[in-house]
C-alpha cells in the first residue's frame, strides 16, 4: 500500500502558508523522467504551454517521490522548476529554485539549445549565481535530529545530520529506508523549516555519580577505558551508503527514460530523451564509484590501538 507523503511550503512558494498535501500515487522515476524529458524537448521549441503542464506536473510530484534523488538530479530538477515558474511569470519563485540548483552545482551554465544567447533568463540565473549564499543558518530552539532506526535522512540528496540549512530556497527532504532503499517520507520544505516528524527537542544534560568522591578510601581504583571513535568514520560510512544508493535510484530512472527513447517518434524527442538517459546513467556511475570509495575508507578508519593504515584519495 503507498506510503502518505507530505509537503511543506513556507511563504516563498505558497504566499505565507505552510501546506501539507497527500499523495494518491508515487511519483515514480519513470514519470520524472518523462516530464524532464517533455520539458526538455518543449524548451527547445519554445512550446511554453508544454512546459508549463510538464513543469507543473513535475513540482507536483516532488513531494510524492518514493525512490531517493542523487544531488546531480535534483540540480536539473531545481532548473527545471525554475524555468516553469520563470515562463510562468513568478520571478521570485523562479529565483529561488535556481540558488537551490546553483547550491548543488554552482558551476552550471546553460547550453545554447536550451536557452539563447540573448534570453534574459540568463542574466536572472547569472544574478543569484552571485548573490546567492551557501551559509546553512540552523533552526531556533536548539532542536536536534531525531535518531532513526534503519532510516536517514537526506536534504537534496545528501546526509542531514543537524537542522541547518539555506535560507531563502526550498529543498527536497527525504527519510530514507536503509533496507530498502526506497523513500519512506519526502517533504519539499522552504528554508531550514524541516518538519516535525524529522526534529526533537534538546534532551537535558544529567550528571550521573561514578563513584565515591576524591578523597575517600575504599581500596579499589576504578579506571574507565573508552575506545576512541575516529570522527570521519561514521560520516564516511553514511555519505558512501548515500550515494551508492543515490547511484541506485538514478540508474533505475534511466530505464524509464530509455524507455522514452525507445517510443520517440521525432528526432527532437528522441534527442532530448537520450541526453536525459546518459546523464543519468553517468551520474549512477559516479555515485556508485564515489560511495563505494567512502565506504571503504570509513570501514578502514579505526580508532583503537595499534597500527593505523591510511589511504589518500
Amino acid at each position: 500500500m503507498f506510503r502518505r507523503f507530505s509537503v511543506v511550503v513556507g511563504c516563498l512558494l505558497l504566499g505565507g502558508r505552510a501546506a501539507e498535501a497527500s499523495c494518491d500515487a508515487a511519483y515514480s522515476a519513470e514519470r520524472l523522467g518523462d516530464d524532464m524529458a517533455a520539458m526538455a524537448s518543449s524548451l527547445q521549441s519554445r512550446d511554453l504551454s508544454s512546459l508549463g503542464q510538464a513543469g507543473g506536473s513535475l513540482v507536483a510530484g516532488l513531494p510524492c517521490v518514493d525512490f531517493p534523488l542523487a544531488p546531480m538530479i535534483l540540480g536539473s530538477v531545481y532548473r527545471y522548476a525554475g524555468l516553469n515558474a520563470y515562463y510562468g511569470g513568478r520571478d521570485r519563485e523562479a529565483r529561488a529554485w535556481f540558488r537551490s540548483s546553483l547550491e548543488l552545482d554552482s558551476t552550471y551554465d546553460w547550453d545554447v539549445s536550451e536557452i539563447g544567447i540573448d534570453d534574459p533568463i540568463r542574466a536572472v540565473f547569472d544574478e543569484e549565481r552571485a548573490a546567492a549564499s551557501t551559509e546553512k543558518v540552523p533552526m531556533e530552539g536548539g532542536v536536534q535530529i531525531k535518531a532513526f532506526t534503519d532510516a536517514r535522512l537526506t536534504a537534496d540528496g545528501r546526509a542531514l545530520s543537524k537542522p541547518s540549512l539555506t535560507v531563502g530556497r526550498p529543498h527536497l527532504v527525504q527519510l530514507i529506508s536503509t533496507t530498502s532503499g526506497s523513500a519512506m517520507n519526502t517533504w519539499l520544505i522552504d528554508g531550514n523549516a524541516l518538519p516535525e516528524a524529522v526534529i526533537e527537542e534538546p534532551q537535558a544534560v544529567t550528571s550521573v555519580s561514578s563513584g565515591p568522591a576524591l578523597g575517600s578510601s575504599t581500596g579499589v581504583a576504578v579506571q574507565r577505558i573508552e575506545r576512541s571513535r575516529p570522527p570521519l568514520k561514521t560520516p564516511a560510512i553514511i555519505s558512501g551508503g548515500v550515494l551508492m544508493a543515490a547511484g541506485v535510484g538514478m540508474y533505475a530512472a534511466s530505464f524509464a527514460t530509455r524507455g522514452s527513447f525507445d517510443k520517440a517518434s521525432t528526432l527532437s524527442d528522441a534527442e532530448s530523451h537520450r541526453a536525459v538517459t546518459n546523464a543519468l546513467v553517468l551520474g549512477a556511475g559516479g555515485a556508485l564509484v564515489a560511495g563505494a570509495g567512502l565506504t571503504y575508507v570509513g570501514l578502514m578508519l579505526d580508532g583503537g590501538p595499534g597500527i593505523h593504515w591510511s589511504m589518500r584519495f
